[in-house]
């Protein structure tokens, strides 16, 4: 760039300095004073944009406000919260200065503060009283960090604590108040307790409380309103409540009894001080602690593996202590369920039977017998093994008809079974019975449990009717028509008939006529006109028994109506 004069300079309104080498323009000098005006862009209402850092030496005024947070270089806010003072920011870049919460200004917000002065000293605010002025407070004051001073004094300086009888006030150089009880002679207060234990004396029948005439209330040491309180609160034995709905089967090995059980206080004041559940078994032995839980209701379920087939008893006891001494105990047994003998069904039928015969009333020596049935188990954790069919002539030596027979484990049928033993055939009665083996006798090394017990009665007949020919031997007498047994119905009726002109009575030695009365012939006794005969007469077994046989002869038939010839026995 040539070089100009001053002159020249000064006749120009700016002068450009570039670098020689370059020409990169370095600076623009005006020589003149000039102003600056900038037009806002109407078009966006956007006004002077400043981008990157600008320097203002002077001052700096602006007409128009300022809009935007003031910021340093380092991008902190300019304005920044200090002690007692909080700082902050609206939404209009406006700026809020406040008191904080815990400044003492805040609370009494009153200036000048009347009866108070301030003094700053390094930016810290210390108050006192005014020695002539004492400030009044209509809200709350709030002190941080505590008081100091005398609060004894009023506002004259008189005290408005004074000590009265038994009571004195000390005031502390830190301003502190300590009040303290006072005895009689000054020293500390001590309440009155009784030195010996006091004796009860009143008359009719008076009390004083739970305390009768002659009682002694152990006093000693106590104070009055202790005796007074010993006297009218007896300890009351808790209520104490121990059930349970566990049902224990026989041989149940998985035990879980659940056990339920509370207590009520009933000592004035008291609380329960301990409550424990606890076991044994059989009533025998030491207790076992199962709960010492103290909740005034509880449910508890205990558990254990049982030894098999165990029936004793599983004991609870529940024992509830207050804190005044009294206890109660409440008990409870669970009793497994006891063994119970299988069910047997025996069924006896008679192989052949003709009237008046059934399966359990034969004619002697008619043993033939068809057995069968069903045997059900009845404790359910017990196993049927095997039964055998049994037969005695007197109920009481017994006798296996066959081999046992292997059943189970729950219900079993019988196998059919027949029973013929010819050398019963002059039994009067046959018994029979099933001997059962389960798994609890096998247990007890026992012979097993019997059941279905049934018996068939064996008597001979009494034989009668008419007939063509008069019964001379066995076969006759047993072809007459009509038989009762020898126990049968006394007196009996045999009926003529019309056509047969004999009529027979036959019946076992050991029995009599005694009468015969035709009842339609005006009850006519023709006892006489039966003639007795004595002979064999075989049973049903073919064994051969001494009978009486007597025969009435008739001329003609009765005719035309039969008659009933009515025998009596003896």
């Amino acid at each position: 760039m040539p070089e100009i004069t001053k002159k020249e300079v000064e006749q120009k309104d700016f002068v450009v300095v570039k670098d020689k080498k370059t020409q990169a323009i370095s600076k623009i000098v005006a020589p003149h004073s000039f102003q600056i005006g900038i037009e806002g862009f109407r078009n966006n209402g956007s006004g002077l944009l400043v981008k990157g850092s600008g320097i203002v030496e002077g001052s700096l005024t602006v007409v128009g406000g300022i809009k935007g947070a003031l910021k340093l270089p380092d991008g902190t806010l300019t304005l920044r919260s200090g002690n007692g003072i909080d700082v902050s920011y609206n939404q209009n870049s406006t700026v809020s200065l406040s008191l904080a919460d815990d400044c003492i200004l805040k609370t009494l917000s009153v200036a000048p503060l009347g009866g108070l002065i301030k003094t700053v000293s390094g930016g810290a605010i210390s108050l006192s009283i005014n020695s002539s002025t004492f400030p009044d407070f209509a809200g709350p004051v709030k002190f941080n960090q505590g008081l100091s001073g005398s609060l004894t004094k009023l506002a004259d300086g008189s005290s408005y604590l004074n000590a009265g009888s038994g009571v004195t006030i000390l005031t502390a150089s830190n301003g502190s108040i300590t009040i303290s009880a006072t005895g009689g002679g000054g020293g500390d207060f001590v309440e009155y307790t009784f030195p010996d234990n006091l004796i009860v004396s009143l008359p009719n029948g008076k009390t004083f409380g739970r305390y009768a005439s002659g009682d002694t209330i152990p006093a000693t040491g106590k104070t009055p309103a202790e005796v007074i309180q010993l006297a009218i609160a007896e300890p009351i034995d808790p209520t104490a409540t121990l059930a349970s709905s566990t049902s224990v089967a026989f041989n149940q090995t998985s035990i879980s009894n659940v056990l339920n059980f509370g207590y009520t206080i009933n000592t004035l004041g008291a609380t329960c001080t301990s409550a424990i559940l606890s076991w044994r078994r059989a009533g025998a032995g030491s207790w076992s602690t199962l709960s010492t839980s103290t909740l005034s209701s509880l449910s508890f379920t205990h558990t254990l593996t049982d030894t098999s087939y165990n029936s004793s008893a599983f004991n609870y006891s529940y024992v509830v202590t207050d804190s005044a001494g009294a206890s109660s105990t409440a008990l409870f047994n669970i009793i497994p369920a006891s063994y119970v003998n299988p069910s047997v069904s025996l069924t006896v039928v008679a192989a052949s039977a003709t009237s008046p015969e059934t399966n359990t009333k034969r004619e002697k020596g008619n043993i033939n017998t068809n057995l069968g049935g069903s045997i059900t188990k009845n404790s359910t954790n017990v196993s049927l093994v095997s039964y055998t069919l049994q037969y005695s002539t007197n109920n009481a030596t017994w006798i296996d008809i066959d081999q046992s027979v292997a059943i189970g484990p729950g219900t079993s049928a019988i196998a059919s079974a027949n029973h013929n033993d010819a050398s019963l055939k002059t039994a009067s009665t046959i018994y029979y019975r099933v001997k059962v083996i389960d798994s609890y006798q096998v247990y007890l090394s026992s012979a097993g449990v019997t059941g279905g017990n049934s018996s068939v009665s064996f008597l001979n007949f009494v034989f009668y009717g008419a007939s063509a020919n008069a019964p001379a031997n066995s076969a006759g007498v047993r072809a007459l028509t009509t038989k009762i047994f020898s126990d049968g119905n006394n007196p009996f009726n045999l009926n003529t008939g019309t056509t047969s002109k004999i009529f027979t009575v036959a019946m076992p030695a050991t029995f009599s006529i005694t009468s015969v009365i035709d009842s339609d012939a005006l009850n006519a006794n023709i006892t006489a006109n039966y003639a007795l005969s004595t002979f064999g007469v075989n049973d049903a077994g073919g064994t051969t028994a001494s009978y009486k046989v007597y025969t009435m002869t008739n001329a003609e038939p009765y005719t035309p109506t039969s008659h009933n010839h009515q025998v009596t026995r003896a």
